[in-house]
């Protein structure tokens, strides 16, 4: 009879203990990534009251295992976007000196030092990235320590743009004493004089000038000088950027012009070292493009302009103007002038200078047929403020047919209005952190205050052979132990590991229904052992009463 008074009691002990499981799962409901478990139970060693096992009384219940339940749990979205959870198989990584546990708990922040950890300030392990944002394959403490992010020069500024096409050739500046002298003989070369396209011909020293006023200017000059009136003609292609000079029949004497000695020769296209012989009846056009890019007047003596944002080295902004001019018309299309300018405010001479330049050809479809490259006239860019001199910066302007390319995918020449599509430089300032963003694969990176971003540290992910070995060290920790075999620890998404979601928490995934219903079975199966006890009692107290 005492054999079913202990068997009572066994029951009572394994159905206290599921309680007290149950207990735990509720109690954790609102638990991030807590894990609800379940208890096993198994019969007790029979005894056998007769032969070859054939009459067996069990002795009671006992508690086999309680089992962790590692099956997800919902998500819940959060504002802060260090909050991850882990969709799918996985734990984090957590360290303090006492050792490494495993967590599905996601609720993290940074301390004082810029470390990454959750709440009992265990550090999450990962790999963490270098200056330039290449992770390093060691696995270490996450720290995010990196407040600031060092300056770029620019050394590449790329364009996309259209020219128009019906441009003109423009800018011809000529400056009192230095460019605006025309030589000239009318008997022959025995007496020369000089014209003067400023005193004679009416243009003012330092203003820019199209070709058709030029062309009126050197009329005036040399009928001026002359002592004539409307004799000859002068003219401008404002395609070809070519002047030509004819000598009308009618006129009395051979006009010469000496080069060699005309400060105008230059602008004007001619070529210097020789001298045009025009008889009556003839004409002679200048050999080479003419026209001249003026920096006083860089609004005034090209077509279209573009200013850039660039950096030095120290991160200091400085304004680049680049201006275009259309210089001519050759036998493969139109010939632009560009000019990179650097205002006095940003050069280290405190003068306005033109710090590089270039030439663009264009085929007879408006496509790139060939560029220059840069010229540097001072030795490179000069900036104020203290940066590196003689800063190199290319400019990309499509690659040229002749190069193999199509000569459309940068700097085109089309019958439309001058327009910028496209305009980018890889310089940046010094920037500070501003936030951090952390993705799926459990990449954290940091966005600064110059809109760059960099890769400071990766988050990964341990899973096990045999999570159930797993032993639990509360705190929502877990320790690795024999049964749950070792770690694998890769990045997230790898070999079968979960993802990461950010802003994101995991949620307990006890179930309160199904909690409560254990909950009734195990306080009914407590009830019904509790009777086993009181009957057997009751029993034990009549068969004492047998001696009366």
């Amino acid at each position: 009879m005492q054999t079913s008074l202990f068997t009572g009691i066994s029951g009572l002990n394994a159905n206290m203990s599921a309680l007290s499981v149950i207990g735990n799962n509720i109690a954790n409901l609102n638990t991030v990534g807590f894990k609800g478990s379940r208890v096993s139970f198994e019969d007790v060693l029979n005894q056998s009251v007769g032969g070859s096992g054939a009459s067996e009384i069990g002795l009671g219940v006992k508690m086999a295992a309680v089992e962790r339940s590692f099956g997800q749990g919902a998500f819940e979205t959060t504002t802060s976007g260090l909050d991850l959870a882990i969709s799918g198989d996985g734990f984090f990584i957590l360290s303090d000196p006492s050792g490494t546990y495993y967590s599905r708990a996601g609720q993290f922040h940074l301390d004082k030092d810029g470390y990454l950890v959750n709440p009992s300030d265990l550090v999450v392990q990962g790999y963490v990235a270098n200056s330039s944002g290449v992770l390093q394959n060691s696995i270490t403490d996450i720290q995010l320590s990196a407040s600031t992010i060092e300056p770029s020069a620019t050394t590449l500024v790329t364009l996309s743009a259209n020219l128009d096409s019906n441009s003109e050739v423009t800018g011809f500046v000529f400056t009192t004493g230095s460019n605006e002298d025309i030589r000239m003989s009318v008997d022959g070369g025995t007496t020369w004089v000089t014209a003067d396209l400023i005193s004679d011909g009416g243009l003012t020293s330092g203003n820019a000038y199209s070709g058709e006023t030029v062309a009126g200017a050197i009329k005036n000059a040399l009928e001026a000088k002359n002592g004539i009136s409307d004799q000859y003609t002068v003219t401008y292609d404002d395609q070809t950027g070519k002047f030509s000079i004819s000598n009308p029949s009618g006129n009395s004497a051979t006009l010469q012009l000496d080069w060699t000695g005309s400060s105008a020769a230059t602008i004007l296209g001619f070529n210097n070292t020789t001298t045009d012989t025009i008889a009556v009846g003839s004409s002679a056009s200048s050999d080479n493009a003419a026209g001249d890019f003026f920096v006083a007047k860089a609004g005034e003596t090209s077509n279209f302009s573009v200013p850039v944002t660039v950096y030095d080295s120290l991160g200091n902004e400085h304004l680049i103007t680049l201006y275009f001019r259309k210089d001519s018309l050759t036998s493969n299309g139109n010939v632009w002038d560009w000019y990179a300018v650097v205002d006095s405010d940003d050069s280290y001479t405190g003068t306005t200078q033109i710090q590089a330049n270039g030439s663009l050809t264009f085929n007879m479809s408006g496509a790139l047929y060939s560029d220059s490259g840069v010229t540097y006239p001072t030795g490179g860019f000069d900036f104020s403020g203290g940066g590196t001199q003689d800063q190199a910066i290319d400019f990309d302007f499509g690659t040229p047919t002749t190069s193999g390319g199509t000569g459309k995918d940068g700097v085109t020449q089309y019958g439309t209005t001058s327009a910028v599509t496209l305009l980018n430089q890889d310089g940046y300032a010094a920037g500070s952190l501003q936030r951090i963003n952390i993705n799926s694969d459990g990449l954290i990176e940091g966005v600064f205050s110059n809109g760059r971003s960099r890769t400071l540290a990766q988050v990964l992910l341990a899973t096990f052979p045999s999570t159930n070995g797993l032993s639990s060290a509360g705190r929502s920790l877990f320790m690795e132990t024999y049964n749950s075999g070792q770690p694998l620890i890769g990045e997230p998404g790898s070999a079968g590991k979960g993802t990461i979601q950010p802003s994101t928490l995991e949620l307990s995934n006890v179930d309160l229904a199904s909690e409560f219903i254990n909950m009734i079975t195990a306080q009914r199966g407590f009830q019904a052992n509790s009777r086993i006890i009181t009957t057997t009692d009751e029993i034990l107290s009549e068969l004492v009463n047998l001696k009366r």
